[in-house]
């Protein structure tokens, strides 16, 4: 099933009294134990990038008491109602109220101190990728999953012409004028590319920034990676067709 979700919709919402800056999204499920070593320094460096800032952890169910635990150390909880990862940014994207929205993994493989990285280049693009494998990123990760993950990236850059080396990291800062321009279909990580192909074509800047990439998990399995990598060549297809059809 494809959720069609239009943040143009969630974004127009009234603004609270207190300004937001930066929000920063967590999808999480089932990570009250990573969230208790996350948080704390979150706010910390959140707070040397603005004193306005939120964090929101999206939960997908969690039977951990991830919630509870979030909520005591500073961060709201959302609960998405919504299968996936494409559902969690959906549930995020809706209830964010920053001017900057920034999504990270709550498995502490995106770590905190490289938000402010992120927040520098803010003035430079409307979306900003932490980036694996442009010069001078890198990635420590399986080689198998390495591979896999290398190919995938090189076949969406080219087929979609994006010139871009990362685009299924989800490590990210988005202005808030760039999402509420685009509108999202997928609810599996291949909204990830999805993302990008929209704000690509609506003539938004996109740029990349040297990211080195630490799992602190065992990787996805290859049958993860293998399901994703079917999804990501499905979404091409389906997103080349439509260019074409609208070029016509």
């Amino acid at each position: 099933m494809r959720l069609a979700i239009s943040p143009a919709d969630a974004y127009n919402s009234p603004m609270p009294s207190a300004k937001i800056d930066l929000t920063i999204l967590i999808p999480a499920m089932n990570e009250a134990e990573n969230l208790r070593a996350l948080l704390p320094g979150l706010h910390g460096v959140a707070k040397r990038c603005t004193p306005h800032y939120e964090i929101i952890v999206v939960d997908g169910g969690s039977t951990d008491g991830t919630p509870r635990v979030a909520e005591s150390l500073g961060a709201e909880v959302v609960t998405q109602s919504r299968r996936g990862y494409g559902g969690a940014l959906h549930a995020g994207f809706a209830a964010a109220s920053g001017e900057y929205i920034l999504t990270m993994d709550a498995d502490l493989s995106h770590p905190p101190t490289f938000v402010k990285t992120l927040w520098r280049h803010r003035g430079e693009a409307d979306l900003v990728i932490a980036s694996r494998y442009v010069p001078g990123g890198g990635a420590e990760m399986p080689r198998l999953r390495w591979a896999l993950s290398r190919i995938l990236n090189v076949i969406f850059s080219r087929g979609m012409a994006l010139n871009l080396y990362d685009v299924s990291s989800g490590f990210r800062l988005y202005s808030r004028r760039a999402l509420a321009a685009i509108r999202i279909t997928r609810t599996d990580f291949d909204v990830l590319e999805e993302i990008l192909i929209q704000v690509h074509r609506a003539g938004r800047r996109i740029i990349e920034a040297p990211f080195h990439y630490a799992a602190r998990r065992s990787g996805r399995s290859h049958a993860k990676l293998v399901r994703f990598g079917l999804a990501y060549l499905r979404l091409l297809v389906e997103m080349g067709i439509a260019h074409r059809k609208c070029s016509k």
